[in-house]
């Protein structure tokens, strides 16, 4: 199966009751999954189960990203399923193995927070300047990982792993 993920893009400052993505979070989203798309460039399953973080920024982001990947026809629902275990601060490394394993699809999209870098595949080896304290350190950031379902997580392969740098896409890994 294929688990892709996206961190959320640009959102609003903590000061704000309502942390939605800004107007350019809203850019970053689109310009996420029209890079998903072209670093998926085989023919791969169309995305089938939609899974977030609770959080405004996040439902947002995987939202938007879904909007333009259903143009593309690259994804079968309009749910997104809401996981409070994908909130900022509590992921610790096996929230997305655990998801790959409970979710029966054959290509699973996540929308979370950058701390999802504590749960990529042990082994997997990113940028000095991609990660700081198991937090992405640019957002948005985007993965996909090929993982066998009841496999170990470390047997896990990350196709690509990169971040919007600069108003650019690239590599993390």
């Amino acid at each position: 199966m294929l688990v892709s993920c996206i961190t959320h893009a640009g959102a609003r400052g903590k000061k704000h009751a309502f942390r939605g993505l800004t107007e350019k979070g809203w850019q970053e989203a689109n310009s996420a999954a029209e890079r998903f798309k072209e670093l998926m460039e085989e023919e791969v399953p169309h995305i089938g189960v939609v899974v977030s973080s609770p959080k405004a920024r996040c439902l947002e982001t995987a939202v938007l990203f879904a909007k333009v990947l259903s143009d593309f026809g690259l994804i079968t629902t309009s749910e997104v399923q809401v996981d409070a275990g994908l909130k900022a601060g509590f992921i610790t490394g096996d929230e997305l193995f655990l998801l790959a394993n409970r979710i029966e699809t054959r290509h699973l999209l996540v929308s979370a927070h950058a701390d999802l870098a504590k749960a990529l595949p042990a082994g997997t080896e990113l940028l000095s300047t991609a990660v700081r304290d198991g937090w992405f350190t640019t957002r948005p950031v985007l993965f996909t990982i090929d993982y066998e379902a009841r496999e170990p997580w470390d047997t896990a392969r990350v196709l690509y792993c990169e971040g919007f740098v600069n108003e650019e896409w690239q590599r993390l890994v």
